[in-house]
């Protein structure tokens, strides 16, 4: 099915870059009809190589041969313009690879599969048509997570808006235990969204947003075993105000009903039903959510209070990976100061998890901070920290899930020159202490990592070569584990063929300690060149090579194992 539709599309792709063509060769003059954009393919093959052979101490990342097709042309008519977005794959290697199926995909497969993108929005005035894969953003607690392939439209007539949308975010894809590695599988996941509103720029938005999602069971001849079937349902309204002198209040209020399996019964009184739209069943649950915010915007000061609800129950197939049972609080703020040479951007709070559970409540500090001084224009330093970590309810465990993450880093970079060249010299230094509990005994692991990279490039004022020159730590401590790598890398840029292609080649030697094992060697080495073949035709070319040879740490019967991993990659890029 794939090549039938590779070769329907061939043409009419060969036909447009035709049309261009000719259109560049013709005299030029100011036509009503204007056609931009790109288009062209790439091919890209791997390699690996094991030793010993069979050993499996290496996994392939990618398929060994795939062939894409790329056509991202704009139409523009006057009012009318028509952005096209074509990205596909010719072979059908997915997330699921070939051990799903699709080797021979259906027309439907073809479109849905997450390896291809194709997008068409026609729009005229305050009309837009919404065709192919769309990533749409209705709001913050409703949908605007989850890439869909379907149809609908955006209408802004005035301060009148009218949103609508439909399709599928996944496709069914059977379990299967083998051959190794195993598939998972998936429901198919059909969508139906709308949204409708008044919006004056700068002045206020007011919404009613509305999602819907439920997976098809029959979608699938061998049911995954870990995955059920859900239903979703989503409401929510939204009132943002702007006022004087750039003080605003936003808000929103959500409400959510969810399915976690479909194939338990009906609920005794149809209890947590929400008709016509979903039908309770004992498996259904319902909750609120909810996010507000106050603050004022200027041309070198910012402040904000914002604060967030999410209910244990809440869940909504917008936003897949939300976290529920928390309350969020912070106060964040930008400062543009010094004669723009200090930018502060910063955030204070915290975060209540677990709220719905009172003896697994708790509390977690947020914070953020990006910190840019200019000391002069040959010193500079940027300073940054962020924390971030979720904690879950036990469930059937002792003890609640909770991993916490504090990173640090501070950046300096110095500037000088002479007569003959420019030259950046780059430190930094980053700090991350990662905490994690079991939660069956509870005991709390820390995982400490420092990074030290020093780098330097300088550019040369009379030659077109640029090199530059880095040296790296990493030393990442576990329990019973400490991990060290010590790497060095050098690249050289040029352009040659009196500048018609720009060449890149990078050089990259590794050392690894694991514990007291004796040390992994690791060298990489990739070349890429970019050739203008006319103005507006490219040709690119990579390749890349990476060897890897283990120390001692997979035992006597793998001693000395080792792998050769290889990428090449060629492609065509034509703009008109």
């Amino acid at each position: 099915m794939t090549m039938k539709l590779l070769r329907t599309l061939f043409p009419v792709l060969m036909f447009i870059a035709c049309t261009c063509v000719r259109a560049q060769d013709a005299p030029k003059k100011k036509l009503p009809v204007k056609l931009t954009g790109t288009m062209g393919f790439t091919y890209e093959g791997y390699g690996l190589h094991l030793q010993p052979p069979g050993s499996n101490v290496y996994s392939s990342r990618k398929p060994w041969n795939q062939l894409r097709f790329i056509f991202t042309p704009t139409l523009q008519a006057g009012k009318f313009s028509m952005p096209i977005n074509f990205n596909f794959a010719a072979m059908a290697n997915s997330i699921a690879g070939p051990y799903a199926g699709l080797k021979n995909q259906s027309v439907g497969q073809f479109f849905t599969n997450p390896a291809n993108n194709f997008g068409l929005n026609p729009k005229y005035k305050w009309a837009e048509l919404q065709l192919g894969t769309q990533y749409l953003k209705y709001s913050d607690l409703s949908t605007g997570d989850v890439g869909i392939f379907g149809a609908g439209f955006d209408l802004r007539p005035k301060t009148w808006r009218f949103k609508f949308f439909t399709g599928t975010s996944q496709q069914g894809i059977n379990y299967a235990a083998t051959p190794l590695p195993g598939v998972t599988g998936a429901y198919k996941r059909n969508h139906v969204m709308f949204s409708i509103g008044n919006e004056k720029e700068n002045k206020y938005n007011f919404s009613l947003n509305f999602s819907k999602a439920k997976d098809k069971v029959s979608s699938v001849t061998s049911p995954p075993l870990f995955v059920m079937p859900q239903e979703g349902v989503t409401a929510s309204i939204v009132a943002d105000v702007y006022m004087n002198k750039g003080w605003y209040v936003k808000t929103e209020a959500a409400h959510a009903y969810f399915t976690r399996d479909l194939y338990q019964p009906l609920s005794p009184g149809f209890n947590n039903s929400f008709k016509p739209f979903l039908t309770g069943r004992t498996s259904t649950g319902k909750d609120w959510a909810g996010n507000a915010s106050l603050g004022r915007k200027s041309k070198n000061f910012d402040i904000a209070y914002v604060t967030k609800y999410i209910g244990a129950g809440f869940q909504t197939m917008g936003y897949p990976y939300l976290q529920p049972d928390r309350w969020d609080n912070t106060i964040s703020t930008r400062i543009n100061t010094w004669k723009n040479k200090m930018n502060i951007v910063a955030s204070i709070g915290q975060r209540v998890n677990n709220i719905s559970n009172t003896s697994l409540t708790t509390k977690q500090f947020i914070g953020n901070l990006n910190w840019f001084i200019q000391f002069s224009e040959k010193f500079n330093t940027n300073i940054s920290y962020n924390n971030f970590g979720f904690t879950a309810a036990s469930g059937t465990n002792p003890y609640g899930l909770k991993n916490v993450s504090n990173d640090l880093s501070v950046s300096s970079g110095y500037n000088w020159k002479n007569s003959k060249r420019m030259n950046m010299l780059n430190f930094s230094w980053n700090f991350s202490k990662y905490n994690e509990r079991d939660v069956i005994t509870g005991i709390t692991t820390s995982n400490n990592t420092h990074t030290l990279l020093l780098s330097y490039v300088p550019t040369y004022f009379n030659s077109t070569i640029s090199p530059d020159f880095s040296v790296l730590y990493f030393n990442d401590k576990l329990p019973a584990v400490k991990t060290s790598l010590f790497t060095l890398s050098s690249g050289l840029t040029a352009p040659v063929l009196k500048k018609r292609a720009d060449i890149r080649a990078q050089l990259q030697y590794t050392i690894g300690k694991l514990n007291s094992y004796s040390a992994n060697k690791n060298f990489v080495a990739s070349f890429n060149a970019d050739y203008r073949l006319t103005k507006k035709l490219l040709w690119n070319i990579f390749l890349s090579t990476n060897y890897f040879k283990y120390g001692d740490e997979l035992g006597t019967p793998l001693l000395g194992a080792n792998y050769l991993e290889s990428n090449y990659r060629t492609g065509l890029l034509y703009k008109f």
